[in-house]
């Protein structure tokens, strides 16, 4: 499958799914999600009044948590390039935050300038895109000098007896329970096999520091099911 077959069929899962995610994802993991977007939030070294571009936004769980972080006198702007989730985002949201918008955007091509924001996060949709490393790099590229890359990811669990029980669970029981619910089990069949195919902390983190930025750091949460990676664009002189 070429990297365009590839995002075609992402865009085509996320649509199908888009109506019942949030229900199905919080259920999935036991709430576990919405813990891990605050402590990416957290641990984000994001200010009030910081202007933040949220990537792969889906239906703005994230951006919500990020537009209470920056408040009245910052902006947070969610990009995806599904049209469902971003309905359901604005949907969500209504007027009940000024401050956060939403736009139909490839995060490997941003219609930002240079050095526009002062952080970019994304949460469970690096491994989404095909070309990982044009996306760091256009997310990079829209990052003021000294901005902050923030990127909450879903990771195979490290700790050797909870992986067996993981996996019998996503790999398993989560495509069962969906087919019910949904009428189909395709998007949480991609799911566990996405993550097993993605680059595991160590590399993702060597990858983000090949594509420029500087002082990554790694922090694994719930035995490595989630991991939030954190850097900087680095200030040139």
């Amino acid at each position: 499958m070429s990297l365009a077959q590839r995002d075609i069929f992402i865009k085509h899962i996320f649509s199908t799914v888009a109506p019942q995610i949030d229900s199905l994802t919080r259920g999935f993991s036991f709430g576990f999600d919405h813990l891990w977007r605050k402590q990416a939030v957290a641990r984000s070294g994001i200010r009030e009044g910081d202007r933040v571009l949220d990537v792969c936004a889906g239906t703005g769980e994230l951006a919500m948590l990020l537009a209470q972080k920056v408040g009245a006198t910052g902006s947070v702007t969610g990009a995806d390039f599904c049209v469902e989730m971003l309905d359901l985002a604005r949907k969500k949201c209504g007027m009940r935050r000024l401050n956060l918008s939403f736009i139909l955007s490839d995060a490997k091509t941003l219609p930002f300038s240079d050095n526009t924001f002062d952080a970019v996060t994304v949460a469970f949709g690096m491994r989404n895109i095909p070309d990982t490393s044009l996306a760091l790099k256009e997310l990079k590229r829209v990052l003021k000098p000294g901005g902050i890359f923030v990127c909450l990811e879903l990771t195979r669990p490290h700790v050797r007896w909870f992986r067996i029980i993981y996996e019998w669970y996503v790999f398993q029981i989560m495509p069962f329970i969906a087919k019910l619910v949904t009428k189909t089990a395709a998007p949480y069949l991609y799911l566990p096999r996405s993550i097993n195919a993605y680059y595991p902390p160590d590399e993702f983190k060597s990858l983000i520091t090949r594509c420029g930025y500087a002082d990554v750091t790694v922090d694994s949460l719930t035995m490595g099911i989630a991991t939030i990676y954190k850097a900087v664009n680095p200030v040139r002189e």
